[in-house]
């Protein structure tokens, strides 16, 4: 157990290492930090102006989640696309090591980034829009982080699998991205959906721990708990759906010899 966790933890630092090696210190916490709190502000300032609330926690809360976006939805949909690009997908198919293991690896530290990302997201987006931090529950909010974190990134492993059967992935992940912004409450009042997406709204991802989130900093705790399960709940869900997947296009891939299903 320990050999595995430790080769685990050596592969996911040197794949760190090999896609940050470019950058100095200062490039890259301005290129992970600098242009998701721009984009921060951006869509609190759309909320602030659209629906002129009273206070701007909400959407703060809110867009602090969607920063994990760019790396749980897109740098691990696209991961099985970079392999094939660099010509190591069948090596990666064909080797006994687990594909979902290789490509968690690929993503354990940008997303431990993502959730320092979000949690510093938060922080700065209640210095620029005067929220009062003081009276923040911080135990509880770093759960309801750390399940969204879980669930975002099951989700992008399920959605991994999609571009062994389709060759629009750009697309797939550019549309679930733009569905996420609208779906999770996070710009819009879930409320105000119509029925049919109201209900996709409670499978997908960050929609509850979203919930949870502006729960702990408005002090109404209750409710919490039930959603951070439901979250957890999403995570265990789609993490087995993409368990399922991976090893049903790896069964496919050997039978008939490609690696492609489209």
């Amino acid at each position: 157990m320990m050999r595995t966790l430790r080769y685990f933890w050596t592969q996911a630092w040197l794949n760190f290492k090999s896609l940050n090696a470019i950058f100095n210190p200062e490039e890259f916490i301005l290129l992970d930090l600098g242009y998701p709190i721009i984009s921060m502000t951006f869509y609190v300032l759309l909320a602030a102006y659209s629906f002129n609330p009273t206070s701007l926690t909400h959407w703060v809360v809110g867009n602090a989640f969607l920063l994990c976006i760019n790396v749980c939805i897109f740098t691990m949909g696209q991961s099985i696309n970079a392999e094939r690009a660099q010509g190591r997908l069948r090596t990666v198919v064909t080797a006994p090591t687990s594909d979902l293991q290789f490509l968690l690896a690929k993503g354990s530290f940008p997303i431990l980034l993502e959730f320092v990302t979000v949690f510093v997201g938060f922080v700065i987006g209640g210095w620029i829009f005067h929220i009062d931090l003081s009276q923040i529950a911080w135990v509880p909010l770093i759960g309801c982080i750390l399940a969204g974190m879980a669930s975002a990134t099951a989700f992008g492993l399920f959605l991994a699998t999609f571009s062994l059967v389709t060759d629009s992935m750009h697309f797939v992940l550019n549309f679930v991205a733009t569905g996420l912004f609208i779906l999770t409450g996070a710009n819009f009042p879930v409320t105000q959906l119509p029925l049919f997406w109201r209900g996709m709204s409670q499978v997908l991802p960050l929609t509850h721990s979203i919930q949870a989130a502006s729960q702990v900093t408005a002090g109404k705790m209750t409710g919490v708990l039930g959603n951070v399960l439901w979250e957890l709940g999403l995570a265990v869900v789609y993490f087995a759906l993409a368990t399922v997947a991976i090893q049903f296009c790896e069964r496919y891939a050997r039978k008939h010899a490609t690696l492609e299903m489209f």
